[in-house]
């Protein structure tokens, strides 16, 4: 009896030295949620910040025959053009899925020869030499961007234009001019001088175990102008991107376009841009280059003399 008795006193003063220790230690928490645990993977959503880089180089050759009293002669014209655009392009997450946008370009143009341009249904004509710099029209909006599924994120929003040049004197048009058709008429509102732009935009986002990401989006411009004797231009864009990164943040993609110019004889305007790019899920510094590429009249193909091949270049950073 007296063995037991003292076996019970043993494990009785055991537990009650193990009773506090076991008081200390601190309840099971849930793992806190983080940036990693959310993966912002949706390009419309978060912050971001950067710059595109737009370089348009092209020139050709054409006779012109010129009739005199004597023999028609012909004479060989040739016109180069040079556009390059720097656009700072920002967006701001001001609350739940409400983001502020912001785009401010600058703009160099450097033309010379015959310069024969359609402007959305207005014919523009240049001849000789012209190049400046100018700021391109700075544009500033509001998006929502949320989730409808974990792979599925949808956004929408609405834009103004604002007209920095509402009277361009020749030489600067003409600089303009080299650049507008940089993007194959898409984002036209940045150095489509004397208008102002009005935008609305929707589209999808969807990845596939984050090695497929596909990007949907339609918009609809309308260009209100601000000289006597213009007209207003209404143009549809609508954009298709495909990325596969099966490494990771590094991935390939083609992004294929249609412009739809409702005010001009070019009722459609179709572009590829094959890319190579690095875009992390949650936060830190992107890269993409890529080679936009008119594929129909009246800039493409865009591979041939005087036709439109863009190299674009964007970096900058999200968080």
């Amino acid at each position: 009896m007296s063995t037991t008795k003292a076996s019970l006193g043993t494990l009785f003063l055991m537990l009650s030295l193990a009773t506090p220790a076991l008081a200390q230690e601190p309840p099971p928490s849930r793992q806190p949620i983080t940036d990693k645990t959310k993966e912002r993977w949706a390009k419309s959503q978060g912050g971001r910040f950067g710059f595109e880089v737009d370089v348009l180089s092209s020139s050709y050759q054409e006779q012109i025959v010129e009739a005199h009293p004597g023999p028609d002669e012909a004479r060989l014209v040739e016109s180069d053009r040079l556009g390059i655009a720097i656009t700072a392009a920002a967006q701001y997450k001001i609350v739940a899925g409400l983001h502020l946008d912001a785009e401010i370009p600058f703009v160099y143009g450097d033309v010379s020869g015959r310069q024969d341009t359609d402007l959305f249904g207005k014919p523009f004509w240049s001849e000789g030499e012209h190049s400046h710099f100018f700021f391109g029209n700075p544009t500033f909006g509001l998006h929502y961007a949320g989730n409808a599924l974990p792979n599925l994120a949808l956004f929408g929003g609405m834009s103004l234009t604002i007209p920095l040049h509402p009277h361009p004197g020749s030489r600067l048009e003409a600089a303009a001019v080299a650049n507008f058709p940089a993007r194959a008429y898409f984002d036209a509102q940045r150095v489509l001088l004397g208008h102002w732009a009005l935008r609305a935009r929707v589209g999808t986002e969807i990845h596939f175990g984050k090695i497929l990401f596909l990007t949907h989006d339609v918009a609809t411009q309308i260009f209100l102008p601000t000289r006597e004797g213009d007209f207003t231009k209404t143009v549809i864009e609508q954009g298709n991107e495909i990325a596969f990164r099966p490494f990771g943040n590094f991935g390939i993609g083609l992004r294929l376009q249609a412009a739809f110019p409702l005010s001009s004889s070019n009722s459609a305007q179709l572009a590829a841009e094959p890319f190579i790019d690095w875009e992390p899920l949650v936060k830190g510094s992107f890269t993409r280059v890529g080679a936009l590429v008119a594929l129909d009249d009246d800039l493409g193909f865009g591979l041939d003399q005087g036709k439109v091949a863009t190299i674009r270049v964007a970096l900058g950073s999200k968080w």
